[in-house]
């Protein structure tokens, strides 16, 4: 009975100490050991060297930002980045992905500037051509035919780190 007891204190310690560790720390003590622990989510490029979605990783990791390696085919992009947990809408934004589910894959472009007309300027790869690198303007008319998914802040950047 003695031992039962000292054990339950101790785990009632132990919480309590976590609890209040975790409320010590900006995002909490559970999300920087999780980032020590977890490896970078933007280290490994898992898409399709030459496809749009291969190319999107590769920009987005450029920006210091991250999204998920295991989303698939582009025309998924969207429905999985809401299921992560990603703002997905119909705003776009420099840094951010514009998606459709148009094709037989669908297409993924990033997205370079906003001009001060409301057109966008995005760069892209295979549209035409795997491997093929191309940019084009997005006309503020067509602009809500398309889905934009906004990535977030990577953690593991090591420039943030640098700054």
């Amino acid at each position: 009975m003695k031992k039962m007891i000292f054990t339950a204190v101790i785990l009632i310690i132990a919480a309590t100490g976590l609890i209040i560790a975790d409320n010590q720390t900006e995002d909490g003590l559970l999300k920087e050991i999780e980032y020590i622990i977890m490896p970078d989510p933007m280290e490994n490029n898992r898409y399709d060297a030459g496809q749009c979605t291969h190319y999107i990783f590769e920009k987005v990791k450029e920006d210091g930002n991250m999204i998920e390696s295991d989303w698939d085919d582009a025309k998924y992009w969207a429905e999985s980045a809401q299921e992560d947990d990603y703002t997905v809408n119909g705003m776009p934004a420099q840094g951010a992905i514009l998606q459709t589910d148009q094709g037989e894959l669908g297409h993924v472009a990033y997205i370079e500037s906003i001009n001060e007309d409301g057109s966008i300027e995005i760069s892209e790869m295979n549209l035409v051509e795997a491997y093929e690198i191309t940019e084009r303007t997005i006309e503020e008319g067509e602009i809500d035919q398309y889905q934009y998914i906004h990535p977030e802040e990577n953690p593991y950047d090591e420039k943030e780190e640098a700054a």
